[in-house]
């Protein structure tokens, strides 16, 4: 069959014509469509597929049906894109960490921006159902498009006892591609090379204690991140800033050890085990992009001076945005994240933000009072709308209802919207614009994972001109 398009999780799509005369037994897993407009003896069928590029004719054999379609293994590559490339890691296609490696960092970015395009033309936006109206900018990233990534999170199962007090560990690496079976996995070509080497002595000291019956006992699951365990044990390699005194690198393994991490000469330390950006090369270009966007002047000409930063994490957008505003406030749930933040502050010598541990559905609806010198006993929900830029950078899931209710009732002039799931973006981007009362200024994704699926996206709105 022939590859037509991608989906967001990276997978090929290609249609083949089936008979359906044959599928009246249900044999195959599938229905007849009443509403279906094909010949009544044939229809096109949705095959998906790994590891293929746009264009490509490839042998595919399918070992799943689905309703409405079905997935296949890769056979054969009968006429290869010229996007195809040979990857770097022996292990992909098996292991899932990447889903791109086949495919050159220029088309891979292409795709990206399309996947951008297409899941907001998918909501049928008012005033936007065209790819030329929602203004997407090509896909940015850097030239560092293998060793970048700053943390990997691999996974090993208990030992298996194969005789008399032996034992065997079968694995430590990453979910298969097709399964949830552990592929073995030496080194990762996209984590930074500090992180290799301290993956690979941690691996020998496992194997090794595997081997001496040391990681056997019948114990309960110990904690995420530890390195032991009958059933098995999720490791953490974070990439800190390089040791001060001795200029070496630096590598968390431990989810409660505080670490630093610099950018754009700001310093953010956290606990290793929380939330911070882990492509150290790509960041600062989405800082100065949401900086950018941010700071400007609104379409009345006025420069904006109070920043909200929603899901704030440990403070890297309000901290960095700080020189640009009379006054930054940062809401987060996690209340050690707002530990974090405040300290991050300090750090830096910033005096003109606060950050405030809550739920970012009760930002407007019980404001704090600040206590921000110049500012004291001010709330959020008093910020002058005309000047305020609110931030957002939700989980995968989005924003929730709630919030963006009371949003649209503050009103804020312009919302800059970082986002890692662009598809639930798109949907807050409908409910933005079409209850908000918001135009879409611009949307830029960026290439944060090259040889993966994923995406980071930024949206900008601002309020209608009345």
């Amino acid at each position: 069959m022939r590859i037509d398009s991608l989906t967001n999780m990276g997978w090929g799509i290609g249609r083949v014509t089936l008979d359906t005369s044959r599928m009246n037994d249900n044999s195959n897993g599938a229905k007849e469509d009443e509403n279906d407009e094909t010949e009544p003896d044939e229809r096109l069928w949705v095959v998906m597929v790994p590891h293929v590029v746009v264009g490509e004719l490839v042998k595919v054999r399918v070992f799943r049906n689905q309703r409405q379609y079905s997935e296949a293994d890769l056979l054969e590559v009968l006429e290869p894109s010229p996007h195809r490339v040979e990857p770097k890691c022996s292990l992909a296609g098996t292991c899932g960490g990447c889903q791109y490696q086949h495919m050159s960092i220029e088309a891979q970015r292409n795709w990206k921006t399309k996947h951008v395009e297409e899941v907001l033309q998918q909501q049928k936006i008012e005033g936007y159902k065209t790819a030329e109206a929602l203004n997407v900018f090509p896909t940015m990233g850097t030239d560092e498009t293998f060793h970048y990534r700053s943390k990997i999170t691999p996974h090993y199962n208990a030992p298996r006892e194969i005789g008399e007090d032996e034992f065997q560990l079968e694995g430590i690496g990453f979910q298969q591609s097709s399964n949830r079976n552990i592929v073995d996995v030496p080194e990762c070509p996209i984590a930074t090379e500090a992180i290799n080497a301290k993956y690979k002595s941690v691996r020998d000291e496992l194997y090794l204690k595997a081997e001496q019956g040391l990681l056997n006992q019948k114990k309960k699951k110990k904690r995420r991140g530890s390195h032991g365990g009958a059933l098995g044990a999720t490791l953490l390699f974070r990439h800190a800033d390089d040791d001060a005194m001795t200029g070496e690198p630096v590598v968390v393994t431990d989810h409660n050890q505080y670490m630093t991490t610099t950018v754009k000469d700001l310093k953010f330390r956290y606990l290793a085990g929380n939330f911070f950006q882990n492509n150290n090369f790509v960041l600062p270009l989405m800082v100065d992009s949401v900086l950018e966007a941010a700071s400007k002047p609104t379409f009345s000409g006025e420069v904006p001076t109070h920043l909200i930063d929603c899901y704030c994490g440990s403070g890297l957008f309000a901290l960095s945005a700080a020189s640009k505003f009379d006054l930054c406030v940062g809401i987060e749930v996690n209340n050690k994240a707002v530990a974090e933040a405040t300290a991050n502050a300090e750090l830096n010598g910033i005096t003109n933000c606060q950050f405030v541990a809550a739920s970012a559905e009760a930002i407007f609806t019980s404001p704090p009072s600040l206590e921000v010198e110049g500012h004291k006993d001010k709330e959020v929900k008093d910020f002058p709308r005309e000047k305020t830029v609110v931030v957002l950078d939700p989980p995968r899931k989005g924003c929730s209802e709630e919030f963006l209710e009371q949003l649209y009732e503050y009103g804020p002039q312009r919302i800059v919207y970082m986002s890692c799931g662009p598809a639930t973006q798109a949907r807050d981007a409908k409910g933005i614009v079409e209850v908000g009362g918001y135009e879409i200024v611009s949307t830029q994704p960026f290439d944060l994972f090259p040889q993966t699926k994923h995406i980071e996206c930024l949206m900008i709105f601002e309020k209608k001109r009345q």
